[in-house]
C-alpha cells in the first residue's frame, strides 16, 4: 500500500522495546507537532526534580526569540488553539499549557513552555530515548532558523523508541509517567494511528501535521495480545483527509495481523 503512494512513507513497530516490524524508518522527516512529545517529556522531568511546578504562570505571548537571532511572531492561522491565543498579555499555569500542548496540539503553548524551560531539558530527554533520530533545533513557526537550516526533525524508529521509553518508565518517575500517558490518551485529534484500531481500545500518541506531512506515534494496548508501539511518518504530498487516511490504514492492517499473529500463537 505504502510503495504505491508518492514521497516517503516510514513505519516502525516495537513491543517490548524490540523493533518487530520496519519499513525505511530510519529515513529523516519534517517533525511536525510530533516534537510536542520530547516537550511534554522534559516538563514533567523538570517539575518532578522540583525546578518547576504545574501551578507555575507563564505569560503568553506569540512573539519568540528566533534561534538565530531577532524575534518571530507566531502565526495564529496555523494552530489549533484558540483558547490559548485569547490570553495573550496575560498567563496560564503550566499544566494548562502541558494538557493543550498535547490534547489540542498547541503551537502557542509549546513555544511559550519552551521558552521557559530553554532548549536543553528537551535535548536531554532526546539523548536518553533516541539520540539523533529525534531533534528540536528551533521553535514552531521559526521560519528564519528554518531558512538557516535548523529545523525539527524525527524518524520513525526515533519516534517510536521514544514514546517506547516515555512509557516504560526509562525517562520519567512512575508518577509522572502515569501523567504523561493520561495527557497523551487523551488526544484530541484522533483520525490516524487511532482511527485503525477498534472503537474503545486504549491508546496513547501524539501526531503531527503540516502541508505535505501527516505523522503519527501511538502505543496501543490490545485487550488479547501485548502492548505495542506503532510509528508512521508520511510525507506525501497527498491531500491532509488522504494522508490521514493512509496512515489509519497501516495502522488498522498493524492491528489484523498483530491479533491474528496473538490468536494463533495461543
Amino acid at each position: 500500500m505504502a510503495s504505491a503512494v508518492p514521497g516517503e512513507v516510514s513505519v516502525e513497530l516495537l513491543s517490548g522495546g524490540r523493533p518487530v516490524a520496519s519499513r525505511r524508518s530510519l529515513v529523516r522527516h519534517y517533525a511536525a507537532s510530533t516534537i510536542k512529545l520530547a516537550v511534554l517529556a522534559a516538563v514533567l522531568a523538570e517539575v518532578a526534580a522540583g525546578r518547576m511546578n504545574f501551578s507555575d504562570q507563564i505569560g503568553i505571548t506569540d512573539t519568540f526569540e528566533s534561534r538565530v537571532g531577532s524575534q518571530f511572531t507566531l502565526r495564529q492561522l496555523d494552530d489549533q488553539d484558540d483558547a490559548t491565543w485569547l490570553c495573550r498579555g496575560g498567563s496560564l499555569p503550566v499544566d494548562t499549557l502541558v494538557e493543550r500542548m498535547v490534547t489540542d496540539s498547541s503551537n502557542i503553548a509549546t513555544n511559550v513552555i519552551v521558552q521557559e524551560l530553554t532548549f536543553s531539558p528537551v535535548h536531554e530527554m532526546l539523548a536518553v530515548a533516541c539520540p539523533g533520530e529525534v531533534t528540536m533545533n528551533r521553535l514552531i513557526g521559526d521560519e528564519r532558523a528554518e531558512a538557516k537550516g535548523l529545523t525539527n526533525t524525527v524518524t520513525a524508529r526515533g519516534l517510536g523508541r521514544f514514546l517506547w521509553a516515555l512509557a516504560n518508565g526509562t525517562l520519567l518517575p512512575t508518577n509522572a509517567t502515569q501523567h504523561a500517558l493520561e495527557l497523551l490518551a487523551r488526544q484530541k485529534h484522533r483520525q490516524m494511528i487511532p482511527a485503525g484500531i477498534p472503537p474503545g481500545t486504549w491508546s496513547a500518541g501524539k501526531g503531527g501535521w503540516t502541508t505535505a506531512v501527516n505523522h503519527d506515534v501511538a502505543l496501543v494496548r490490545p485487550d488479547k495480545a501485548p502492548a505495542y508501539v506503532l510509528s508512521v511518518c508520511a510525507t506525501t504530498g497527498l491531500p491532509d483527509a488522504e494522508a490521514n487516511d493512509l496512515v489509519a490504514q497501516l495502522s488498522a492492517v498493524t492491528w489484523e495481523h498483530w491479533s491474528q499473529w496473538h490468536k494463533s500463537s495461543e
